[in-house]
């Protein structure tokens, strides 16, 4: 049935059902609306409550995310854990229907699907897609269609990277600088270019519309994980406000170009006061139980051998500015902790042994989600060689330029997240992530490209049980599935026949060693 991610179980019966205008829902008011919300646009039904309802949802005694979908000639039942459960459920309905109905307009005026029984349940309780808005700013329409194809494919986690060198994202009432100046860059270069293309580029969301776009990915059963980031990454940050940094007098601007900075945060107590404000205005706004913090590729540069920084490094009991960055997370996780939330940072966070307290998002290499793990940790695995989506999605010399690296559709069909970990801690794997960077990706377009289908591969990794996982089986089903994304005008990358554009020969030649 072309079903992805592949569910639990499957099996047909005789018959058919028919969808019509006279379809009716018999479930709960928020259930309902569920239901309504996904399949009332594409087949053009009103889907109104009844009693006797023929599309009935109900809740049954099944693990959290979990449902059972059962067609019969004469009704179709949903028996499901949650609303999560039931927005997935509804998703592996519409996979069932023609792909028509994904499109926003009516096509059929009635449909038919063949009688079957559906097992299903989510192997991993964090399913998860990182996009960055820091490099590539992209308007808030594009998240929520963002989300939607997210959801599509039963993905529960929506990390949002917000603050990056190259623009900050998240409007801030208490530092209105963020918006006005930190948002904004003169002009972009790619890596190794001699020259900017001389466009300033930027944009930032308003509190009012991130809170839009949470309640909308509640809704399709997504949390946003907001990251805004400390203490390197900051560049942005500090041309707003540079007394922030450790050289203020040098002056700062938003970076133009890609990389890791030597700009990093001064750890004053004035420094600790704003970056405590910030996170306030984040909680008020993104109700997820974890937060990110970043964390990653910090260099120390600034604060060993600095003479103030050291004098900080003493004043907090350290041994030396070395352990700053450690010292900055220790309190922000505490911070956080005391708000009943749960501190996320890439794996550089247990450079110095493990973080108690935190979730490790191992990303340099699987290696650091295993120690992690045999440690006591939780992890999510979102390692570069199978989960960053920037990497060039094949070694044809026709791709487009991108940061380096080479991850395949196959390559994460292949991922398994609790390899090298013993049964007894497969536990303490909350999940596994990918990861998309925009340094070079502009256009929601280019995004979409480079995230599909590799996402898709990476929804069954996350999503379905490992045993008898096949990727020729996958790709059968794969290739069905590009249908519905044709149907909703996904601009994903072909696994055969030529690439969506003619010129060859421009996007290899002056390939970058990957720093993500």
């Amino acid at each position: 049935m072309n079903l992805l991610p592949r569910p639990t179980s499957v099996s047909t019966e005789p018959g058919t059902f028919v969808l019509d205008q006279d379809l009716r829902i018999a479930a709960p008011p928020a259930w309902a609306a569920i239901a309504r919300r996904l399949l009332g646009p594409g087949t053009g039904f009103d889907l109104l409550p009844a009693d006797d309802g023929k599309l009935a949802i109900v809740e049954a005694e099944l693990p959290p995310e979990s449902y059972r979908l059962e067609v019969r000639e004469d009704k179709i039942t949903i028996s499901a854990a949650d609303d999560r459960a039931v927005n997935w459920a509804i998703q592996t309905l519409r996979q069932l229907l023609p792909a028509s109905v994904l499109r926003p307009a009516p096509s059929e005026p009635e449909l038919v699907i063949d009688c079957v029984t559906i097992e299903d349940r989510p192997r991993f309780g964090w399913r998860g897609v990182m996009l960055d808005v820091g490099r590539h700013f992209r308007p808030l329409p594009d998240l929520f269609r963002f989300v939607d194809l997210l959801a599509l494919h039963k993905y529960n986690t929506f990390h949002l990277h917000l603050t990056e060198d190259q623009g900050w994202r998240f409007e801030s009432k208490k530092y209105p600088k963020l918006q006005e100046l930190a948002s904004w860059r003169t002009e972009t270069r790619r890596h190794l270019d001699d020259q900017g293309d001389g466009t300033p580029h930027g944009g930032y969301y308003t509190q009012d519309q991130l809170r839009s776009l949470v309640r909308y990915a509640e809704q399709r059963g997504i949390t946003i994980v907001p990251e805004i980031e400390f203490p390197g990454h900051v560049l942005a940050l500090l041309a707003a406000y540079p007394e922030l940094g450790n050289h203020p007098e040098t002056g700062y601007q938003a970076a133009t170009t890609f990389g890791v900075f030597p700009e990093v945060l001064n750890m004053t107590d004035d420094a600790m006061s704003v970056v405590f404000d910030l996170y306030t205005e984040l909680l008020e706004i993104f109700h997820s139980r974890y937060v990110h913090v970043g964390g990653d590729e910090c260099p120390r540069t600034e604060w060993i051998g600095n003479p103030a920084a050291e004098k900080l490094a003493s004043d907090r009991g350290l041994p030396s500015a070395e352990h700053l960055q450690r010292w900055f997370t220790e309190q922000l996780r505490d911070w956080l902790a005391e708000r009943g939330r749960q501190l996320v940072g890439w794996d550089e966070i247990n450079d110095e042994g493990l973080l108690d307290g935190a979730v490790t998002m191992a990303w340099r290499d699987a290696s650091y989600g295993v120690t992690a793990a045999r440690g006591g940790g939780q992890v999510i695995m979102a390692p570069t060689s199978h989960t960053y989506f920037d990497y060039y999605p094949s070694d044809a010399e026709t791709e487009q330029y991108a940061i380096g690296g080479l991850v395949t559709t196959e390559r994460v069909h292949s991922l398994e997240p609790t390899d090298g970990i013993p049964a007894e801690l497969h536990d303490r794997i909350l999940g596994t992530q990918c990861q998309v960077w925009t340094e070079y990706m502009p256009t929601l377009q280019r995004v979409e490209y480079m995230l599909y289908p590799r996402a898709c591969a990476h929804a069954e990794v996350a999503w379905s049980d490992p045993e008898e996982r096949s990727w020729a089986e996958f790709s059968e089903r794969l290739a069905g599935h590009l249908e519905r994304l044709d149907a909703l005008g996904v601009n994903y990358r072909p696994e055969s026949g030529p690439l969506p554009w003619q010129q060859g020969g421009t996007g290899r030649l002056r390939r970058p060693d990957a720093h993500r």
